[in-house]
Parts: structure tokens; C-alpha cells; sequence
């Protein structure tokens, strides 16, 4: 029995460096990810800056722990394709683009109050022009 699918890289026609920003975007989850998971206190007090010593501060720990639970998961998700489904590489790509957006869109509709920026948003920003470009590398070549 075949848990995984076989791969189907072979059917990707868009161009190879468009797989890049993807893989980028699957390593910031996966570090961000791992850093709310492992840290104690999830990277909020000594990565980001954040005052959590207040009435449902644990609670945000908390949060961001389970956060990176779902960060890693999504970075595996992307690993998978860049290694062996390339030719979801577009989806994924305007999927992490509409992520990135909300992202940013978000830091700018809720400040965190403290003129500390968390530590992701500037590398939230590189990627999303990044992915941005990508799109255009990964539609299909043109014959």
C-alpha cells in the first residue's frame, strides 16, 4: 500500500527558480513554526518582544504554541511539493500570497501597541513580492 502519491514533477511546465519563493515560504513556517512549538514561551517574550504579564497572557502563549503546530504542518505541506508535486507549485504560490497578505494586512489593521515590529513580518514582506513574481515563472511556458 502507497501512502504517498507518485510524483508528478514531471507534468510541472512552469519554470524551475518559481519553486524557490515557495520554498522560502515553507522555511519561514517551518522556523516560525518550530520557535512558538519549542520555546517556552513561544518566542512571544524572547523573540518578539511582547509583554505577556497580564491577565491571558498564558493564554496567548498558549495560541502561538498551537500557531506553530500548524506552521510546521504547512511548511511539510509545501515541502512535499517543491519535492515531489511541483505542478501544484501556482495554487500554492497565490495560496501563499492571499496568506502573506493577510499577514501583513493584519499587522497594519492591529498594531501591537510597542514599537518592537515581530521579528517575521520583514521577511512576511520579502516573500510576498517575491511570490508575487513567482506566479509569473510558474504558469505554464509558453511554446
Amino acid at each position: 500500500m502507497m501512502i504517498l502519491p507518485p510524483p508528478t514533477n514531471a507534468q510541472y511546465q512552469g519554470r524551475l527558480w518559481a519553486c524557490i519563493p515557495l520554498a522560502l515560504v515553507a522555511l519561514q513556517s517551518f522556523i516560525g513554526g518550530m520557535v512558538h512549538v519549542v520555546l517556552p514561551d513561544s518566542g512571544l517574550i524572547s523573540v518578539a518582544g511582547l509583554n505577556v504579564f497580564h491577565e491571558g497572557g498564558l493564554q496567548m502563549i498558549r495560541m502561538a504554541a498551537r500557531l506553530g503546530a500548524t506552521q510546521v504542518a504547512y511548511a511539510l505541506v509545501l515541502a512535499f511539493i517543491i519535492l515531489r508535486h511541483r505542478n501544484l507549485t501556482l495554487p500554492f504560490l497565490v495560496l501563499a500570497i492571499v496568506e502573506k497578505s493577510l499577514i501583513v494586512l493584519g499587522i497594519l489593521l492591529k498594531p501591537t501597541g510597542s514599537d518592537h515590529m515581530p521579528p517575521g513580518i520583514y521577511a512576511t514582506i520579502i516573500l510576498l513580492a517575491l511570490c508575487l513574481l513567482a506566479v509569473y515563472g510558474a504558469r505554464p511556458k509558453s511554446n
